[in-house]
């Protein structure tokens, strides 16, 4: 359960991450094939499982794993935000 949430952090924090945005587009602007593979995923994603498969008996894993979960909380506190703000909205209509 741990390798699979530190593969979506990886994959998050490689994907998204602003503090990665100056290397991440050294890196896709490389070749085409990086920047379909940051663009992607389900890609990104198959390769991170690959790097988390050679480092599982590392704690590296666990801020990798917390990554992907505060993520996940965070886009869930947003939708539920998001839906109470339009009930208020609908209700003083």
């Amino acid at each position: 359960m741990l390798d699979l949430l530190a593969c979506i952090g990886l994959t998050l924090i490689l994907k998204y991450g602003t503090i990665l945005n100056k290397p991440r587009d050294y890196i896709k602007n490389i070749h085409p094939i990086l920047k379909d593979l940051f663009n992607c995923s389900l890609c990104l994603g198959f390769w991170s499982g690959v790097f988390v498969y050679y480092v599982t008996k590392s704690y590296i894993l666990l801020p990798l794993a917390s990554a992907g979960v505060c993520w996940a909380a965070d886009a869930f506190i947003g939708i539920l935000q998001f839906l109470e703000i339009k009930v208020e909205k609908d209700s003083k209509r």
